[in-house]
């Protein structure tokens, strides 16, 4: 994950569960931007709040394999 001023970016996916007791919970892959003015993530030309989101898989993050 990029975090630079308290905006964050990642691509991945997140676990979207709608306060709407009718919803499914569901997962979107893609590219993600957190904006702390808002308190939201936008992909896919959407926005969610951050309340209903969960990073599952985080592509961007580093990983450290070391050399046997």
């Amino acid at each position: 994950m990029i975090n630079a001023e308290g905006i964050k970016a990642f691509r991945g996916t997140m676990l979207i569960t709608p306060k709407a007791s009718d919803r499914a919970p569901f997962e979107l892959t893609g590219d993600w931007v957190y904006k702390p003015d808002t308190g939201c993530w936008y992909s896919h030309g959407r926005s969610f709040p951050s309340t209903i989101c969960l990073i599952i898989h985080d592509e961007t993050a580093a990983t450290y394999d070391p050399l046997p």
